[in-house]
C-alpha cells in the first residue's frame, strides 16, 4: 500500500484512540462516571484508561516511523480499509459513540425507564428471604419439638434412678437487657441474620429514620423485613417522583435507581408516598419526604406507606443512584 495512504490511516486511529482516551477521561474528571458504572467497577476504568493513553502513544508513533515487522507480525492478517466506503463504515462505527459522548448531555435515569422496567415497592428478594426464612424456621422448630419429644422419654426413664443429693448453688441473676440488647434480640428472633438486625436496631434507635443514599437499599429491604415493627415511624428519605398510570392524585413513590454494573442492569426502588397535594409535584422532580410510616396488606404481605406531612423540592444528587451494601451496616 502507498506509504501516503497508510499514514492517514495511522493519522485517524490515532484520533480515535485519543478520542476515547479523552472521553473517559472526561467521565472521570467531571465525576459522571457513575452515571454509567457503579462504583465498584471505576477501579477497572482508570486501569482502562491508562492502557489506552499507551495506545494512543504508540499510535502516533506509528505516523512518524511507520508500521514494521516488529509491530505486528501477522503477515498482513490486519489489513486496513482499502476503499473510501470501507473506511467510512469502518472508522465511523467508532467516531460516532465519541462524538455522541462529548455532545449529548448526560441524563439519569427517570420515570420512562422505571415504567418499562417496573418499580419495586415490596422487593422479590424481601419475599423470598422472607419466604426461606419462614420455612427455615418452621423446619428448626418441628426438629426442635421432636429433640425435646425424645429428651423428656429419655428424662423420664432417668426419673427412677436415685438422685445426687443437691447442693448449694448461688443463682445467677439475669443479665439486665439493655435499651440496644432489647431491640437486638427484638429483631433477631426473626431469623433473617445479624446483618439485618444491626440494620434495624439502628434504624429503629433513630427518632426520625434518615434513609440516605449510604443506607437506602438496605434500610429499605429491612423495613420491609420488619414491617410491622417499623409501623408509626417517622421517615425521611429523598427521590425522583414517580407515578404511574393506575395512581390516585394522592400517591406517587419517592424512587432510586439501583445500579449493579452498569445501567443496562438498573433497576427501581421506592416507598409509596399519600398526601393530599401529592399531584403538584411533577414526575422526575426530585423531593425530600417526611412523614409517618402506616402498615398496609398487599397480596398477603406487609407493606410500608409514608403517609407524609412535608415534601419539599430539592437537586438532583452528583450520584443519583443507590447501591446495595451487603457487607457491614452501619454505625450506630
Amino acid at each position: 500500500m502507498d506509504q501516503n495512504k497508510l499514514k492517514r490511516h495511522h493519522i485517524m486511529r490515532s484520533l480515535i484512540l485519543a478520542g476515547i482516551t479523552a472521553l473517559l477521561a472526561y467521565l472521570i474528571l467531571s465525576e459522571t462516571l457513575s452515571h454509567y458504572l457503579a462504583p465498584r467497577l471505576h477501579m477497572f476504568s482508570y486501569v482502562t484508561l491508562v492502557i489506552l493513553a499507551l495506545l494512543t502513544i504508540v499510535s502516533i508513533r506509528q505516523i512518524f516511523v511507520g508500521s514494521s515487522v516488529y509491530d505486528c507480525d501477522c503477515e498482513e492478517q490486519h489489513k486496513v480499509p482499502r476503499t473510501p466506503i470501507g473506511s467510512l463504515l469502518v472508522y465511523g462505527l467508532f467516531v460516532l459513540p465519541i462524538v455522541m459522548g462529548f455532545v449529548m448531555p448526560d441524563k439519569i435515569l427517570g420515570s420512562d425507564v422505571a415504567q418499562k422496567r417496573g418499580i419495586t415497592l415490596l422487593s422479590n428478594d424481601v419475599r423470598k428471604l422472607a419466604d426461606v426464612t419462614a420455612n427455615a424456621n418452621v423446619n428448626a422448630n418441628a426438629e426442635e419439638n421432636v429433640k425435646q419429644k425424645a429428651e423428656g422419654k429419655e428424662d423420664a426413664e432417668q426419673s427412677v434412678e436415685p438422685q445426687p443429693e443437691a447442693t448449694n448453688q448461688v443463682a445467677i441473676p439475669p443479665v439486665q437487657a439493655t435499651d440496644d440488647e432489647q431491640l437486638r434480640q427484638r429483631f433477631s428472633n426473626e431469623g433473617f441474620g445479624d446483618f439485618y438486625t444491626d440494620i434495624a436496631v439502628f434504624l429503629h434507635k433513630q427518632p426520625v429514620i434518615e434513609l440516605n443514599d449510604k443506607v437506602f437499599l438496605d434500610g429499605l429491604t429491612t423495613m420491609e423485613l420488619y414491617a410491622k415493627e417499623f409501623a408509626g415511624k417517622e421517615l425521611e428519605t429523598m427521590g425522583f417522583v414517580y407515578r404511574q398510570p393506575d395512581f390516585t392524585k394522592q400517591q406517587f413513590v419517592v424512587a432510586r435507581f439501583s445500579v449493579t454494573c452498569c445501567t443496562a442492569d438498573s433497576s427501581v426502588y421506592g416507598v409509596l408516598v399519600e398526601k393530599e397535594d401529592a399531584n403538584k409535584w411533577k414526575k422526575d422532580s426530585w423531593v425530600k419526604v417526611r412523614g409517618k410510616l402506616e402498615l398496609r396488606q398487599v397480596d398477603g404481605y406487609d407493606m410500608l406507606v409514608l403517609k407524609a406531612s412535608q415534601v419539599e423540592a430539592v437537586s438532583a444528587p452528583k450520584d443519583p443512584y443507590v447501591y446495595y451494601s451487603f457487607e457491614s451496616a452501619p454505625d450506630s
